[in-house]
């Protein structure tokens, strides 16, 4: 493959190896999936148009990858074979650590970012101007900001300004054509995408002033925190139910209340435990840490209307045997985004694989009432009709026209190949 050596680059077979990875480790997944021909950190858009060329001119394939926190197979180099195509084309990773840079627009309220700007950093700088991020994702620390565009979804601060979607204000993209400036409703064509229609090189994002926020804990079941969380003008709301918190005292050594709690982050006065509630608010990052118990996790994250929660996590008691817990993110629109997690030994292939067989259950089950699956990356491209809805059409004929050759990351939220059709399959199976 043509190196172009001013661009920082790497065919080290052992980073090669490495960015075959990310938070995720379903069963049998690993044999779908290639080590990428070379890894290139482009420094600026000029650098990342380079590479589309070279992808270009070689018929390469290109994935685009930011912190690799997301665990939905979206920064995943796929084979061809899966894909159902004969030749092996050869893949460009994209890393966009080195792209990191941001500049705030104090008076417009809005942060101008580099796709590999890691969120709690911009945060930081934020608040020394008294401003703060309207949404940040549970992977803050160290997620970027394309990465959480590119794949969509809710976190802190959804309760009052929905998702990360509802929060971008104008966007570049680098392509085979060239770069382009979108905004309003042509933002859609790239929101969720995981880069299939082109790669973020820059994000304009609303930003808000900082006010005093005080943290209130409940404990209520999920049914009674529905009520208080809605109840008024409120920033943020998390749930975690009892086996959760279960789960967090054992990972973390620590001796919460092992009961349904409910954290309500507001600038108004409520009937809870401050202490509770902080206690909660500086526990909100990374969530999937409690997989040290397994050692491994397996995960089910599902959107579901607010009314639904309640009898979806009796659902999830019934249904999964082992040991478990589930947290839920509120969104604006009375909705919740819920994150399962079962800890499972992972070096045991057999007992792992029956596992993770519990997030297609929790899949199916959200469907039924109303849900739908939080985000589709490779894993769960099989649902993408589902997710996007009547644009699902509209999405797929922009992709063949900006991509007529799907070589942008190729296999991630449009279905293709055996995967897809395998995930149908076991929805049909699993009971």
């Amino acid at each position: 493959m043509t190196e172009v050596k001013e661009i920082p680059n790497s065919d080290w077979a052992l980073q090669r190896y490495l960015y075959t990875r990310d938070i995720s480790n379903a069963p049998v997944i690993n044999l779908l999936l290639k080590q990428v021909d070379v890894i290139y950190q482009p420094r600026n858009e000029r650098e990342v148009l380079e590479v589309l060329r070279i992808a270009k001119e070689e018929g390469a394939t290109v994935v685009p990858r930011g912190a690799g926190t997301s665990g939905y197979g979206g920064v995943l180099p796929v084979k061809d074979i899966a894909l159902l195509r004969i030749s092996r084309r050869k893949t460009i990773m994209v890393d966009f650590t080195r792209m990191d840079d941001f500049v705030i627009d104090e008076e417009n309220q809005i942060v101008e970012c580099s796709p590999g700007a890691v969120w709690w950093e911009i945060e930081k700088k934020l608040n020394k101007k008294d401003l703060t991020l309207r949404v940040y994702p549970t992977s803050a620390p160290s997620s970027t900001v394309a990465g959480w565009i590119a794949q969509g979804g809710y976190g802190v601060g959804s309760l009052k300004y929905g998702g990360i979607a509802d929060n971008v204000e104008k966007l570049r993209i680098a392509d085979f054509s060239g770069i382009r400036e979108v905004e309003g409703k042509d933002l859609k064509y790239y929101l969720g995408m995981e880069g299939t229609t082109g790669l973020i090189t820059r994000a304009w994002i609303k930003v808000k002033e900082m006010e005093e926020m005080k943290y209130y804990g409940f404990n209520v079941s999920a049914k009674e925190a529905n009520k208080i969380v809605f109840a008024g003008d409120h920033y943020a709301g998390l749930f975690l139910d009892a086996g959760y918190i279960k789960l967090k005292n054992e990972a973390f050594g620590t001796d919460m209340p092992e009961k349904d709690v409910l954290m309500v982050a507001t600038t108004e006065k409520l009937d809870g435990d401050e202490a509770l509630g902080e206690e909660i608010w500086e526990k909100r990052f990374y969530p999937m840490r409690v997989r040290r118990l397994g050692p491994g996790l397996v995960a089910a994250e599902n959107v579901l209307p607010a009314d639904s929660i309640p009898a979806y996590l009796n659902r999830l008691n019934k249904m999964i045997k082992k040991p478990h817990g589930s947290e839920i993110w509120y969104s604006k629109g009375r909705r919740g985004a819920v994150l399962s997690f079962i800890p499972s030994d992972e070096r045991k292939f057999f007992s792992y694989a029956l596992t993770w067989f519990n997030s297609i259950r929790a899949m199916k089950a959200a469907k039924k009432m109303r849900g739908i699956p939080y985000s589709t990356g490779f894993y769960l491209s099989s649902e993408a009709k589902l997710l996007f809805g009547a644009e699902y059409s509209e999405l797929r004929e922009f992709k063949r026209t900006v991509d007529p050759k799907w070589q942008l990351n190729p296999g991630k939220v449009f279905p293709v190949g055996v995967f897809p059709l395998a995930m149908k399959i076991l929805q049909k199976v699993v009971p």
